[in-house]
């Protein structure tokens, strides 16, 4: 395949590619040319501390990109497949790189590299791809992948599939299938104080989520409107190399949303990144967590009246797209602990990624779920009542791990959290 990065004491033993060593042959990855491989990113990236192997370390991976850039390694070798298909796109080492990296848009293009250039034959992947792009735009498509996800769950289907990715994802996703939401505008896009992001999982695990979110924006007294046509955000087909199925949805969204000031909500923590992540408009900068937009509410109005005063614990589970990308690790913490009876118990000796990683928690079982295992393991260390994570995946992914252990604590959204705290009267008040 060429020069791979080899580990050795975790050193580099590739030569540092520079851009002027010959004509580039894929373009889009010179800002690889910034790491100094001084290697501060090799304690904080998960699977460098897994697999011990440079190229799963950041600077490997930049290393390898630089050598496909330039001609140096073919795209269809499977071993840089392996190494730059394996990052689980958690950004710690963007966040902690002192020649600011930015490994994230790398790591987007190198894989829209490798996805022009298989490593195997397709297989039916173009059919594949293609009708998971439909369903990503269309919800009745979703619905209906749903419902046969939620039958084959309680057929116990998964039991009589062989070992692979279908009985992996059946298995690994049933405790989190939830029936799709029935959702009740209170506003029209002109009249409303924020338009709430539904995405592409609410038919499969957040529709409970977004039940709660407009208990909770009513009870509030938030004006809420739903956004006719729009799509998935584009995170799915973003980060496995797929840019115009990407682009696609992107320009869904920014007509859906239209170009006024209203804010947008969204309630997982990796939609919220993608979209603010958002080129072009004004949807990216009008994009907001729940927590955020809560927040401020309740600086303006704290109405404690509304919320139950019950003691309880919560592990609070901070996602690598909250940590390292929208970079609000702080908000959501600082606005539980404000409720009435909420105390959070300490969370020490996570590592900086679950392991769920978008379908990394699908296709590299192994190391998903020894991540996973360890981050259960630190957020369960000081006996909570709850587990709250914001982010859909890493919820999915979690629960899956905690039914193999008896006595864990239920892991929630904050949503679902919050509307769980407020008072029977509050709740009834949104008519749910």
């Amino acid at each position: 395949m060429g020069n791979l990065p080899e580990s050795n004491g975790g050193k580099t033993l590739a030569k540092p590619l520079g851009a002027s060593d010959r004509p580039l042959r894929f373009r889009g990855l010179s800002a690889a040319d910034q790491c100094v491989h001084c290697g501060l990113c090799l304690p904080h990236c998960p699977t460098y501390g897994w697999h011990g192997v440079e190229g799963d370390s950041p600077r490997g991976r930049l290393t390898l990109m630089q050598g496909l850039a330039q001609g140096r390694l073919e795209p269809d070798s499977e071993r840089l497949h392996s190494h730059l298909e394996g990052c689980l796109g958690c950004r710690s080492c963007e966040a902690v790189c002192p020649a600011r990296v930015p490994f994230g848009a790398l790591i987007d293009r190198a894989r829209e590299i490798l996805n022009e250039h298989p490593a195997t034959p397709p297989r039916g992947d173009r059919w594949r791809q293609m009708l998971q792009h439909q369903a990503l735009l269309h919800p009745a498509l979703r619905s209906l992948g749903g419902l046969a996800a939620r039958s084959g769950a309680r057929l116990g289907v998964d039991r009589l599939l062989p070992r692979g990715g279908w009985k992996r994802s059946l298995a690994h996703t049933r405790d989190s299938l939830a029936p799709e939401p029935r959702l009740r505008a209170t506003a029209t896009p002109e009249t409303a104080d924020a338009l709430l992001f539904t995405g592409c999982m609410d038919r499969f695990f957040t529709g409970p989520d977004l039940e709660a979110a407009m208990t909770v924006l009513e009870a509030l007294e938030v004006r809420v409107a739903i956004p006719r046509d729009q799509a998935c955000c584009g995170a799915l087909d973003q980060h496995t190399g797929h840019r115009a199925a990407a682009q696609a949805l992107r320009a869904r969204n920014t007509e859906a949303f239209g170009a006024h000031d209203i804010p947008v909500i969204a309630l997982d923590s990796g939609c919220e990144a993608t979209l603010r992540e958002y080129p072009e408009g004004t949807l990216g900068a009008r994009s907001r967590s729940l927590t955020r937009f809560l927040a401020q509410r309740l600086d303006a109005d704290p109405q404690g009246d509304i919320w139950e005063d019950t003691p309880i614990r919560i592990a609070l589970h901070l996602p690598c797209t909250q940590r390292n990308v929208t970079r609000e690790a702080r908000e959501l913490p600082a606005m539980l602990e404000r409720l009435p009876g909420v105390s959070l118990a300490p969370v020490t000796g996570a590592p900086n990624c679950c392991g769920a990683g978008g379908t990394a928690m699908l296709t590299q079982p192994a190391m998903a779920d020894g991540l996973g295992s360890e981050t259960l393991k630190a957020l369960t260390g000081a006996a909570p009542d709850v587990i709250v994570s914001p982010n859909v995946g890493c919820s999915v992914h979690l629960r899956a791990l905690t039914t193999q252990q008896a006595g864990q604590p239920e892991i929630l959204s904050p949503v679902r959290f919050l509307a769980r705290r407020l008072k029977n009267d509050a709740r009834g008040a949104s008519g749910r």
